[in-house]
């Protein structure tokens, strides 16, 4: 049931790529037939020269030779099956290098139609999902379901092709033929139920394969921490104890497929002998015979290989679902989207009664009511774990209120096409996040058409523009694996640079002096007061050196805003904000 359903699903998307291999294999299954019958004539010839008693469909292929203008011959007959084989052989080629063709475009459908997916989700799809197990499908899995796609083709392929070889024998002698099948298929049935059995173990290798990519993904993101650690030893022990397993998994799976075929083998020949018998108790002519028996020695192995390839899809089929049940993940995350295109801020963003919780989870944010102006800078601070980045994330659309709503300019933020609106948006996280690209690339990732003046003026507005261009390749400098060839500050300074090369109507900062030493945090602040005069700016900060020219501050505690106001207002106020501020003097 499950490699019908695959089938279905396979042929709904791709209807011309199926019926075209389909029309192929039925071509190349004549071909072969029709040198299937062209062994009964030569079996004749040596039999008889003068064709005295020959089989019927001796003188119905002498006829067709001879309305050829061609000699009735044993040598034309030979010419004739070598020609034919020749063609059968070239066709077959034909059919498995469009087999390969189709078998990519299904791989490039699920490898980026998956991409496609994932990225049209919420920011929770990809929280949700361990990032290895999202590798795992890409590279392994999506191949895996087009060996599947390659195995369905040749299930078909050698479906097709047994119907038509058995056409001949059936029209050589029913009786024979159904005899022999039934004992074929009565031998084949038991091998069948190692489709379970194959099920489980692809079930087994998908999920190991999982976590295999898992520890390589997380071990190398987190290279200098393990290094630092000293634990490398316990890394590889991990990595091998899981690749042990994928293995075991993996060499079970394949064996079983490789033994199903040969299993079968012996037990075919059962049903090759029994046709023999049953010819000759039921007086076949030997020419005849003998195409019966070439039919049959053709049909075994493509039993045995149906038997084989079902299983293999059974094998591969954990796979499918897989990747499967990721893409409705993602469909059913899809990030909502309203239809009003995002033009620009014009007036203030407003959080009104904002109240938000993660699924399954207490609230976060409680009853929050922020005003942020265009053109100020409005910071939000708290002790760790208290909702500034939630808070960021609800303003940039990654989540939608539990209560209240998000308004730009009076409008609700999910009346706007949320791509607009994000395209009007420069975002700093907290965590350095750059390219494996050129400091160039990284920062026209943001603004494809820039130009090089618009580059330069953004690294000086960044106060990145000494070390930069102090730089031998100058912009051309590649930066590493998520900018580990800079500094942490020289990194934070090209995020910041990529943020506002855009432009952006709004200027989101997550805690992006946190991980910096005093003298980047100082070039960062400056950087940050150089912008604040020429766009909005909503900064999370926990050191609040950062933000003592914020126009506008909220403290949070316990998911509500407590307390409000300037800086020294704040100070005045001998509260919380207050005490914040003397710690961190100490």
């Amino acid at each position: 049931m499950r490699i019908f359903l695959f089938i279905i699903e396979i042929f709904k998307k791709f209807p011309s790529l199926l019926i075209i291999s389909a029309l192929l294999l039925a071509f190349v299954s004549l071909i072969e037939a029709a040198t299937i019958f062209t062994i009964v004539p030569m079996v004749d010839f040596f039999l008889n020269p003068d064709l005295a008693g020959a089989s019927p469909i001796t003188l119905k292929a002498a006829s067709i030779v001879k309305s050829l203008n061609l000699s009735v011959t044993v040598g034309n007959f030979v010419i004739i099956f070598l020609l034919l084989s020749v063609i059968g052989s070239g066709f077959q080629l034909l059919v498995r290098h469009y087999i390969l063709k189709t078998k990519y475009v299904v791989v490039r459908d699920l490898m980026v139609g998956s991409f496609k997916d994932f990225f049209n989700a919420q920011w929770r799809f990809f929280s949700n999902v361990k990032q290895g197990v999202l590798l795992n499908a890409f590279f392994k899995e999506t191949m895996v379901v087009g060996n599947a796609f390659g195995a369905v083709e040749l299930f078909f392929s050698y479906t097709v092709q047994l119907v038509l070889y058995l056409a001949v024998p059936f029209y050589i002698s029913w009786k024979v033929t159904s005899i022999s099948l039934l004992v074929a298929v009565f031998c084949a049935a038991p091998l069948t139920l190692f489709g379970r059995v194959n099920y489980l173990l692809g079930k087994l290798n998908t999920s190991t394969a999982n976590q295999m990519s898992s520890i390589i993904q997380e071990s190398l993101s987190s290279a200098k921490l393990i290094l630092g650690f000293g634990n490398q030893r316990e890394s590889v022990q991990m990595l091998d104890e899981a690749f042990d397993a994928n293995r075991k998994a993996a060499i079970k799976s394949q064996i079983l497929n490789i033994a199903i075929p040969r299993i079968y083998y012996p037990l075919g020949l059962l049903a090759l002998i029994i046709a023999l018998f049953s010819a000759r108790k039921l007086a076949v002519p030997l020419s005849e015979t003998a195409a019966l028996l070439y039919s049959f020695l053709k049909v075994i192995p493509f039993i045995g290989q149906i038997t084989g390839q079902k299983n293999a899809l059974d094998n591969f089929f954990p796979s499918y679902e897989q990747v499967a049940a990721l893409r409705n993940s993602a469909n059913e995350l899809k990030q909502e989207t309203g239809e009003k295109k995002f033009s620009g801020l014009a007036r203030e963003i407003l959080i009104k009664d904002v109240s938000f919780a993660y699924p399954g989870h207490e609230k976060v944010l409680s009853d929050i009511n922020i005003r942020i102006p265009k053109g100020k800078m409005i910071a939000f601070v708290s002790k760790s774990g208290e909702g500034k980045t939630t808070l960021l994330d609800l303003v940039m659309g990654f989540y939608k209120p539990t209560m209240g709503g998000i308004f730009i300019d009076n409008t609700p933020l999910d009346e706007f096409d949320i791509i607009s609106y994000r395209k009007h948006l420069g975002y700093v996280p907290q965590e350095n996040i750059l390219f494996n690209l050129s400091i160039r690339d990284n920062l026209l990732w943001s603004k494809p058409n820039a130009s090089n003046e618009e580059i330069r003026q953004a690294c000086q507005q960044a106060n990145a523009i000494d070390f930069v261009e102090g730089f031998p390749k100058k912009y051309d400098t590649l930066v590493g694996d998520r900018g580990v060839r800079l500094s942490g500050g020289q990194a934070q300074r090209i995020a910041l640079a990529r943020a506002i090369l855009r432009n952006p109507d709004i200027l989101i900062l997550d805690e992006a002096t946190s991980s910096l030493d005093t003298y980047s945090e100082r070039l960062i602040q400056v950087a940050i007061e150089n912008i604040a005069k020429k766009t909005t700016i909503i900064i999370v900060a926990h050191r609040l050196s950062t933000i003592v020219n914020a126009d506008y501050i909220y403290l949070l505690k316990d998911g509500r805003v407590l307390e409000e106001g300037t800086y020294p207002e704040l100070i005045k106020k001998n509260g919380e904000f207050c005490k914040m501020s003397q710690l961190q003097v100490l």
